[in-house]
């Protein structure tokens, strides 16, 4: 699928790396966020076996839904031998990842940089 294919976020293929560039300021609207599932699903069937750098740095806010579509989406990429690392979250969203325990599950990094870096150690 070509990156213009993608409404949510912008792709940028990387070996082995996949960045994924979210494009939502408030991901919380149902609509949005069925829509950002299906979009991240295609991408991870497109890449097998990929490791996904999910930058967030426009995301302000994440409904629950949302949050527990990137925890299935995490299982999927696991399986697929595949990880998933957030990095430059805005605050909020961070502090969201920390009180729900989800910090447990995902690698939260600073920057982009961090983020390529998380996948090599």
């Amino acid at each position: 699928m070509a990156n213009d294919e993608f409404h949510r976020f912008n792709v940028e293929y990387t070996n082995p790396v996949t960045i994924v560039r979210l494009k939502d300021p408030k991901i919380l609207d149902q609509h949005i966020v069925v829509q950002l599932a299906e979009e991240l699903r295609t991408l991870v069937e497109e890449v097998k076996k990929s490791q996904l750098l999910l930058v967030m740095t426009e995301v302000k806010f994440l409904s629950s839904a949302a949050l527990n579509n990137l925890v299935i989406l995490n299982r999927h990429v696991a399986k697929h031998s595949g990880r998933i690392v957030l990095a430059e979250l805005q605050e909020p969203v961070r502090e969201v990842f920390l009180y729900t325990g989800l910090n447990r599950l995902f690698t939260l990094v600073d920057s982009e940089a961090e983020g390529l870096q998380a996948f090599s150690s």
